[in-house]
């Protein structure tokens, strides 16, 4: 469970396109208001390519040196752990390659009805199954 939240922790981090500080700032608007932007057809759910233009979009936020990869200090909130786990290469530098298949990981977990897309009801229901 605890990776389930590290990682519903990650994804709302990844989603706002702010700093993150864990449960508190996954749990603001701050999401929300980065779903809506990144919903371009308006239908209330994100699907699979307006999820990765998202997650691009939070890694360039964060990646403020544009050094083409991200460090732990770039990811507040993330685990030592979670952050080693999403960095397949061990190199301590995470690049959008493996940023984006860790964060598609978790989308997969968030669409439980595996219809390709999710809703915001979705992301708030994997954010408290993780809290269990």
């Amino acid at each position: 469970m605890r990776w389930m939240l590290v990682g519903a922790l990650v994804v709302a981090a990844a989603l706002s396109c702010l700093p993150s500080s864990a449960i508190a700032q996954s749990l603001t608007s701050d999401w929300r208001e980065g779903f809506r932007a990144h919903d371009k057809n308006g239908d209330g759910r994100i699907d699979r390519a307006e999820f990765q233009e998202w997650v691009v979009d939070g890694f360039y936020f964060r990646d403020k040196d544009r050094k083409g990869y991200l460090v732990p200090e770039d990811l507040q909130g993330t685990s030592p752990e979670r952050f080693k786990a999403m960095n397949r290469k061990g190199d301590g530098k995470l690049t959008l390659s493996e940023f984006l298949n860790a964060l598609f990981q978790d989308f997969a977990a968030i669409d439980i009805n595996q219809v390709g897309s999710i809703s915001m009801q979705e992301i708030e229901a994997y954010i408290q199954r993780a809290k269990r």
